[in-house]
């Protein structure tokens, strides 16, 4: 018998990475099922590249009457499984109206505990210690789904669009260069890291030497890509710029996608990057990763990362500090 099952995960790519080995568990534990996706604008278009949703939509922003006007056509459906992992308060009031045998929701705040357990919805609380991936497991518990969560390598098996053939090497050192490392363009309570031109491409030719490299992106621009791009590699596209040091090449892969990123991460050997969606991915496909943390949100952190087998972090700092710790993380 056809199950349907409604999910919600309305907030960014790297949230829903975290997130599916516990979807494609649900989904395969029921063999005939169809899962609907309510999601956001930011991991929209991701989440269609994952090929297991039979129905993908886009929470409205903003406008309560669309918001109300979204409520009542997914009302018009009866899903024998409703599950809200992103624990937002959009979703849980969305739960709350909609038809199904089996409602389970995961919340940060207590404010909804009490209709809950009016409207026999079941929840759990983020008690903020334990690990997000058990918190997820807790939740097919509860709703008598007696299986536990697997797939973490799932990046392993999904098609690749191939755009790491675009450059000639594999087993590369992938050094992802985002806002994160650029001071006022993060968190403005974590330290600063905050790369010089010069500094950052000593640190690079260093590296190099040793290991082929490839430099990408984020879609933010900032000055030092730019300085990069004009002063250090040599355009192959729009896209892609080279530079040769010795025996060794380093690639800048400008504004890649984020299947463009899987892409490269599946022939490289090891991940360097601030933490984000990329350190997921990474840990999908089981390369080595050193990610780039605030010391005092490690905990944190160490909630969505418990599951990846070769993670290892480093604290931000100075970049005077952090190119002198890379390179021994590396051997």
């Amino acid at each position: 018998m056809l199950k349907s099952i409604l999910v919600f995960r309305t907030d960014r790519i790297g949230d829903l990475l975290v997130n599916y080995p516990s979807i494609i568990t649900i989904k395969k534990y029921f063999k005939n099922s169809e899962v609907t996706l309510v999601a956001s604008k930011k991991n929209m278009d991701y989440a269609k590249s994952l090929n297991i949703f039979e129905s993908i939509y886009n929470f409205p922003e903003g406008n309560l009457i669309k918001k109300v006007k979204f409520i009542k056509m997914l009302r018009k459906k009866f899903f024998d499984y409703i599950f809200v992992f992103d624990g937002k308060d959009r979703s849980a009031i969305s739960l709350i109206f909609l038809k199904s045998s089996c409602k389970v929701a995961l919340m940060k705040s207590k404010k909804f505990n009490k209709i809950f357990n009016l409207t026999k919805i079941k929840h759990i609380n983020n008690d903020e210690k334990t690990s997000i991936p058990q918190l997820y497991q807790e939740m097919l518990d509860k709703s008598n789904i007696k299986v536990k969560i697997s797939d973490y390598n799932f990046l392993l098996t999904k098609e690749n669009n191939n755009f790491s053939s675009n450059i000639n090497i594999k087993n590369y050192i992938l050094l992802h260069l985002d806002e994160k490392w650029i001071s006022g363009m993060y968190i403005n309570k974590y330290k600063d890291i905050d790369p010089g031109y010069y500094e950052f491409i000593e640190f690079i030719n260093n590296i190099s030497l040793r290991e082929n490299l490839v430099i990408t992106t984020g879609i933010i621009n900032f000055k030092l890509i730019d300085d990069l791009k004009e002063k250090y590699f040599i355009k192959i596209n729009n896209k892609i710029y080279e530079k040769n040091n010795g025996e060794k090449k380093i690639y800048l892969v400008f504004k890649p996608t984020f299947q463009d990123l899987e892409s490269l991460l599946s022939t490289a050997k090891i991940l360097i990057s601030c933490h984000g969606a990329i350190t997921h991915a990474a840990g999908s496909l089981d390369i080595k990763i050193l990610d780039i943390i605030d010391e005092n949100s490690k905990k944190w952190y160490q909630r969505y990362t418990s599951h990846i087998k070769n993670y290892n972090y480093i604290f931000r700092n100075k970049f005077s500090e952090i190119k002198e710790i890379i390179p021994k993380k590396i051997n």
